[in-house]
């Protein structure tokens, strides 16, 4: 029997709501869907095909939430990683505005599944904030606002220096950009919440069942485990980033590289210092290429995220790094204690989509968010369930047509490596 990994020591699972156990696969069983990945993308999925009467089984190595889903910043942020006048374009105004439209919708989508589920993962749109480190970032996000505005969307706004001070609580940006219609959540209990949602519906979920083999043919999908045989009409493939961690026959892992980011939360700050750095609890990502992000979290923490170890190792050297840059960004911190230090893997992609498309007549995959799953997992895992239930999906060019395995893919690391010292010269240099 498989041994679940531990999920690591973050700030969300210590205010995490009581976890369920969810029992490993033990026996062969029959059923429409079958669904690899307990993340958000996989939950989603799920979710999405009980509404609509289709009998599913969910499968996790792990536990649910164990991966990215469980240890994210829970921002939810309406902008893709390319900005928005820049996707017009490169792709055009149509297919602009369609993402666009996207975007809001899978918002929405979420916000539902929360109050549909009654999850109780503290969802809020608490609107978030881009802060601008240089000149040619202040211009991007003019030029975004312009395009909004022929869009037909004018809420976003930019903020002076003076409001992202005020707001964001560091003077060091320029400008700002902000959309108050960006919401933060608990990551780890909204995984949580929603796998007990589908549990109430009768969905099978099955922790530290990882998949060892799949196989397609005309009849269905079998998907091995060291428990028992899953036979399913349809796969849907969901593990993002953590999809190298258990071989089972497909390039997906190919198709992505797992890029780590980590995480420092301060131990709790008093509530008038925390009202001062973040009066109305923004969520804040600025626009380095090494970008760092932060919130309140649980119990009155400020929590700080940024890049992670380039080889994927835990190092001290990186959670030194990143209480540096806390303390460049808040002077007020110099000091404080950081009481949770945690790390995990986002998906990067050539183009920086995320991706949902087919690499069989009966397999079917989303994945690659690139820090913006929890935006875009909602909407993803839905496309997913449209497509095992034989319905068309317009995913613009997050479409798995462009989608393929990424060239000499066993030299990401020193790549990753060369481009990271290239993103520190820009950021450096304010580029």
């Amino acid at each position: 029997m498989s041994v679940p990994a531990l999920h690591p020591q973050s700030v969300w699972l210590s205010s995490a709501n009581p976890a369920k156990v969810y029992a490993p696969l033990q026996a062969d069983l029959n059923t429409e869907v079958a669904i690899i990945g307990g993340g958000f993308t996989g939950l989603s999925a799920a979710w999405h095909l009980a509404k609509a009467g289709v009998a599913c089984v969910l499968l996790d190595a792990n536990d649910i939430g164990w991966g990215a889903s469980g240890r994210n910043g829970g921002m939810a942020v309406l902008r893709y990683k390319k900005p928005w006048a820049a996707l017009a374009r490169q792709y055009g105004e149509d297919t602009a505005r369609h993402l666009h439209r996207l975007l809001l919708g899978s918002l929405d989508t979420i916000e539902g599944m929360v109050a549909e589920a009654g999850i109780q993962c503290e969802f809020s749109r608490y609107g978030h904030i881009t802060a601008a480190n240089g000149k040619s970032a202040v211009a991007m996000l003019e030029a975004d606002i312009a395009w909004l505005r022929s869009a037909g969307d004018s809420t976003p706004r930019m903020l002076t220096r003076a409001e992202v001070a005020s707001l964001a609580g560091a003077d060091c940006y320029l400008e700002g950009y902000l959309d108050p219609r960006a919401a933060g959540i608990h990551p780890l209990n909204y995984a949580r919440g929603l796998a007990a949602a589908l549990a109430a519906r009768s969905v099978p979920l099955h922790g530290a069942t990882p998949v060892t083999a799949v196989s397609e043919d005309g009849q269905g999908v079998s998907v091995s485990t060291p428990g028992g045989t899953v036979r399913a009409k349809q796969l849907l493939i969901a593990t993002n980033a953590y999809t190298g961690l258990f071989a089972f026959g497909t390039d997906l892992d190919r198709r992505v590289v797992p890029v780590s980011t980590s995480v420092i939360t301060t131990a709790p700050l008093p509530p008038e210092q925390l009202r001062k750095l973040m009066p109305e609890g923004h969520l804040v990502s600025d626009t380095r290429h090494l970008l760092n992000y932060y919130r309140v979290a649980p119990g009155g923490r400020l929590l700080f995220g940024g890049r992670g170890s380039l080889t994927g190792r835990e190092s001290p050297e990186v959670y030194s790094g990143l209480e540096r840059k806390l303390v460049e960004t808040f002077p007020a911190l110099r000091g404080v204690a950081i009481d949770h230090r945690w790390s995990g893997k986002v998906a990067a992609t050539l183009d920086d989509f995320p991706h949902v498309g087919r690499i069989g007549t009966r397999t079917a995959y989303a994945m690659g968010y690139g820090g913006r799953g929890v935006i875009l997992t909602g909407l993803l895992g839905k496309m997913l369930a449209e497509m095992a239930a034989g319905r068309g999906i317009h995913a613009g060019p997050m479409g798995g047509e462009r989608f393929a395995p990424i060239p000499f893919h066993q030299l990401r690391i020193p790549a990753m490596k060369a481009v990271a010292g290239y993103y520190r010269l820009l950021d450096a240099l304010k580029v």
